[in-house]
Order: C-alpha cells, then sequence, then structure tokens
C-alpha cells in the first residue's frame, strides 16, 4: 500500500467517526426531549384528571410547580364556568417545562357544571 492509500483511508475512518458521532448526539438530545414531554403531559394529564374527580362546586383554579424524574413542570390549571355553554365548566391545564428546550403543552376538557344555585 501506498502513503497516499493510508492517509485516503485514514480520512474515510476518521470522518465515519466524526458523522456517528454527531449521529449519536442528536439521539440523545431527541431521547432527552421526548422524555421531557412525556413527563409535562403526564403531569398535565394527572392534574386534569384530578380536577375531573373534583365535585363541581370545589373546582377551583391555581398553579403549582412540581418535579418528576428529573424534569421540573410549572402548571397552571383554569376553571371557566359556563364555557362554553350554560351548564358546563371548560377545564384547562397548561404544563411548562425548561429542559431540554422551553416546551409549553395545554390540556383542555369539558365537564358538567353541577348545581349552580
Amino acid at each position: 500500500m501506498t502513503l497516499a492509500e493510508v492517509l485516503v483511508a485514514l480520512g474515510l475512518l476518521a470522518s465515519a467517526a466524526i458523522v456517528a458521532s454527531l449521529a449519536a448526539a442528536s439521539m440523545l438530545d431527541l431521547s432527552r426531549a421526548a422524555h421531557a414531554e412525556a413527563v409535562g403531559l403526564a403531569l398535565a394529564s394527572e392534574k386534569l384528571e384530578e380536577l375531573l374527580a373534583t365535585a363541581p362546586a370545589a373546582r377551583r383554579a391555581g398553579n403549582d410547580e412540581t418535579t418528576l424524574d428529573g424534569v421540573g413542570v410549572a402548571r397552571v390549571w383554569r376553571v371557566a364556568h359556563d364555557d362554553p355553554a350554560r351548564g358546563v365548566t371548560r377545564l384547562e391545564v397548561t404544563a411548562r417545562w425548561a429542559a431540554p428546550a422551553l416546551t409549553m403543552l395545554t390540556l383542555v376538557a369539558s365537564a358538567p357544571a353541577g348545581s349552580t344555585s
């Protein structure tokens, strides 16, 4: 083998190693983002289910911050009586987290308002 062939082979090998390490880093970033999204969705769903299970007269808006599996999530929930129609309560839960990127999602449900008198 000549020196030129050896240098070309080493260059190809180095290029393949760089591409492989960039791909691995991208996969790790996507995995972190997917994990954070799953945690945010789980915590928002949990709060929405809690609101749905609460007696209509006791539902109140509020907010909190919680952590699950190392992901800090801020939640804000709203209770809108007679929205979208009389006798119906609109429930919204918004979850926001900052790692690995600032992300926000909102879950919305409607529930019977119960007795309003």
